[in-house]
């Protein structure tokens, strides 16, 4: 009760001050005070407009873009991206090159220059023989120096080149779902792109990677389309590539294989102790009539014997077919036994 009747008793007091501010404000003094704060805000404003219509000097900095190079080169290295300039033009102008409002970089032909050359393929173009040039590409502005006042520039011849293409997986633990695997090469289509760009760096290249694939659970064939790794100063026919990644259910076989000898000499005998041995592997199910229709054979190499050194040979398969995968032996290697004929 007693809150409400002190809100009731303040309420007419900020009242009576509102009003009272209110009154004063129309007093003659404060009228003409708001008159002459008025003539004065337009006053300012009317030698603002003019004085921006005044040409003046001063530095700015430029934005650049170079364009039309020499045919058949390419520019490695650095040139400035920003000039400094030194202008002569009408304040509205300078207030939107110093504040860098929507500004149209000034083109550069280089092309249409004369370049003076150091060496074989470094030029160079003094910034005060282009001014007036520059000058036409800028409205209303005339420009009196530039800073730097060399630009130089490094050429390169550019050339052609067919890559191939390399896919790149990244694979982690959980890439396949449990008991699938990748059946086979991944398809690539193009399987080879164009790229062109300066000798020294085409040379290198031998291959393009694809940004890197990854996927979680992946138990299917999979088919997309995949960007390529960009490179510096390289351009590619295509950024892009289908890829597609054959993706199929596997099973772990084992098997008792003969050891076979190779590369024994006609007049010799050799035979490998134990005469058998266990290999395991991985194989997608869609692939094991491959190995029953070409059987799997273990093999030790008499060629490796130096000097007596070895009394032990490893086990090999004397052709791994790319449909198999993690194979192991036991025993890994095998004693052997060589008679005469």
């Amino acid at each position: 009760m007693n809150t409400e009747t002190n809100r009731k008793k303040t309420r007419p007091g900020y009242l009576s001050k509102y009003i009272q501010l209110l009154l004063e404000f129309r007093s003659p003094f404060h009228r003409n005070l708001i008159t002459f704060l008025f003539f004065v805000l337009i006053a300012a404003v009317f030698w603002m407009v003019r004085s921006l219509g005044e040409e003046y000097e001063t530095d700015v900095t430029y934005p650049v873009r170079y364009v039309n190079f020499p045919d058949n080169k390419v520019l490695i290295g650095e040139v400035p991206d920003k000039l400094k300039l030194r202008i002569r033009a009408k304040g509205f102008s300078i207030i939107k090159s110093k504040l860098d409002l929507n500004l149209i970089p000034l083109k550069f032909n280089v092309n249409s220059f004369s370049l003076n050359s150091i060496g074989a393929d470094t030029f160079y173009i003094i910034t005060e023989t282009v001014r007036d040039l520059l000058s036409e590409e800028l409205e209303q502005v005339r420009i009196l120096d530039i800073s730097p006042d060399t630009l130089f520039f490094r050429f390169t011849g550019m050339v052609v080149k067919k890559v191939a293409i390399r896919p790149v997986l990244a694979l982690h633990d959980k890439f396949f779902q449990k008991q699938y695997m990748q059946n086979g090469t991944i398809g690539v289509f193009p399987d080879s792109i164009i790229v062109s760009g300066p000798v020294t760096l085409v040379r290198d290249i031998n291959f393009i990677p694809t940004e890197p694939l990854s996927f979680t659970n992946l138990d299917d064939t999979v088919e997309l389309q995949c960007n390529l790794k960009k490179s510096a100063m390289i351009a590619f026919s295509q950024y892009k590539v289908r890829l597609v990644i054959p993706v199929d259910r596997f099973t772990e076989v084992e098997e008792n294989l003969t050891v076979v000898p190779v590369h024994v000499p006609d007049s010799l005998t050799m035979i490998a102790i134990p005469g058998q041995v266990k290999i395991t592997y991985k194989i997608c199910l869609g692939n094991y009539k491959k190995v029953q229709d070409n059987p799997l054979v273990a093999r030790i190499d008499y060629n490796k014997i130096s000097d007596n050194q070895y009394s032990r040979l490893p086990v090999f398969l004397s052709d791994t077919p790319r449909y198999i995968n993690n194979v192991r032996f036991n025993p890994k290697e095998t004693e052997f036994l060589i008679t005469r004929k």
